[in-house]
């Protein structure tokens, strides 16, 4: 199966999202905080939606496809990467997400996120060159035949061209972390995230590229 890779456009987010939405539709980092399922295919689509819809100039947007159809999304921040601020993440819709959605439930889970991925970003600015992989996405129809693993070779390849020296990452899924290791990560920190008296595990890896 040929793979061919390349830099997302804005046209195709909505795209971008839709199959994303499927590969993390039962994903223990979203079913853990929104149970019921309407719910949280409104949660997933409305933050993925929203939070790349606001980065979208600042991190990079890599995309893997065969046969012209969308399979696969890798989403970088470069090394003193800004983070958005609150009005930029307004401009862009990001009260949406608490549109139809358990407000206390929200916050919790965006408190979470923030302290999952804090690891990675206090890693990352202990050297220039690091960038940090937000997410890697893989459509569930192509799952199993090889795309992730060329889609992490061509991020590796991008960062390596601008001068990165590690790329790094964290994941909740024991399966996932496996998939890094037999691709030369290795975990940097981990942790255990409890709510409602549900417990997942966090991984933040790192590879020298």
């Amino acid at each position: 199966m040929e793979v061919e890779f390349g830099i997302l456009e804005r046209k195709e987010l909505k795209e971008a999202v839709a199959f994303s939405l499927r590969a993390y539709e039962d994903y223990a980092y979203f079913v853990n905080f929104f149970p019921d399922v309407k719910e949280r295919l409104r949660v997933l689509w409305a933050v993925m939606y929203r939070a790349w819809l606001t980065t979208f100039k600042k991190a990079r947007f890599l995309v893997a496809k065969v046969d012209g159809k969308m399979v696969g999304l890798a989403v970088l921040e470069p090394p003193h990467f800004k983070r958005p601020s609150v009005l930029q993440f307004l401009i862009h819709g990001w009260l949406q997400v608490y549109w139809g959605v358990n407000v206390r439930r929200m916050n919790n889970w965006i408190a979470m996120d923030e302290a999952a991925g804090k690891p990675c970003h206090d890693y990352q600015k202990s050297s220039p060159d690091i960038w940090y992989m937000s997410s890697l996405t893989v459509d569930p129809a192509f799952q199993g035949k090889g795309v992730g693993t060329k889609l992490v070779a061509f991020t590796e390849y991008y960062v390596r061209e601008r001068s990165a020296d590690q790329l790094i990452l964290f994941t909740n899924s024991e399966k996932n972390l496996a998939f890094y290791k037999n691709r030369g990560f290795e975990v940097f920190h981990e942790c255990e995230i409890a709510h409602d008296g549900k417990i997942m595990g966090s991984w933040s890896v790192k590879k020298k590229v």
